[in-house]
């Protein structure tokens, strides 16, 4: 099912993603990764996706959030599923679901770090079927 499925990340933690995509590459899907939003977006236009995994603090606070709106907002890549994963609520006591802060958080699904794998990989393969 993971096969030929594309997954980008845009995170700027490097070991973090360095695990994330061991754990992807590993269920058999193709992982694209971005440190920042400005690849990010580029990659994105480049070679759409199948499903997105954001980070919210990156080189700005709510660059993960903004990102995802950007995303949601515009037709090319509004049908894309969105993760928002993130330790936010551990940095800043903040905490978001996209039930209740739809408007805000428009990403299909949102994760705190540290993840659990077999989870995480539920997710994924539910947003990406």
């Amino acid at each position: 099912m993971a096969q030929n499925k594309k997954i980008l990340i845009v995170d700027d933690d490097p070991d973090f993603i360095a695990g994330l995509k061991m754990i992807l590459d590993n269920s058999g899907y193709m992982v694209k990764l971005a440190d920042n939003v400005k690849d990010g977006k580029k990659y994105l236009a480049e070679d759409m996706p199948d499903l997105i995994i954001l980070d919210v603090m990156m080189e700005n606070f709510d660059d993960g959030f903004n990102m995802c709106a950007d995303i949601k907002h515009d037709d090319r890549f509004k049908h894309i599923p969105v993760i928002i994963l993130t330790a936010v609520t551990e940095v800043t006591g903040l905490k978001f679901d996209p039930e209740t802060d739809g408007e805000y958080l428009e990403a299909d699904e949102y994760m705190e770090k540290p993840i659990i794998p077999e989870v995480f990989l539920e997710k994924v393969a539910a947003l990406i079927k």
